[in-house]
């Protein structure tokens, strides 16, 4: 029980860290993904373009979405 005391500090410190990575490579990616496809999906339904010129709208819109966030 003595050596916790001594090292509760660096375990504090460590689990911030974990939890912080965590966060930063897993959590954060998946929602911005989520968030960019719901959006690309979102603001091309209104369009009347065919299947191909639609396909590609929403790609790049993903992408571009992606890149704003930070993830490409």
């Amino acid at each position: 029980m003595a050596k916790l005391k001594e090292y509760k500090y660096i375990i504090l410190i460590g689990l911030v860290i974990l939890g912080f990575s965590f966060y930063w490579y897993e959590w954060r990616p998946t929602k911005i993904k989520e968030r960019c496809s719901a959006d690309a999906r979102f603001d091309t339904r209104v369009l009347s373009l065919n299947d191909e010129e639609y396909q590609k709208f929403i790609n790049t819109y993903y992408e571009d979405c992606l890149m704003r966030f930070g993830l490409k």
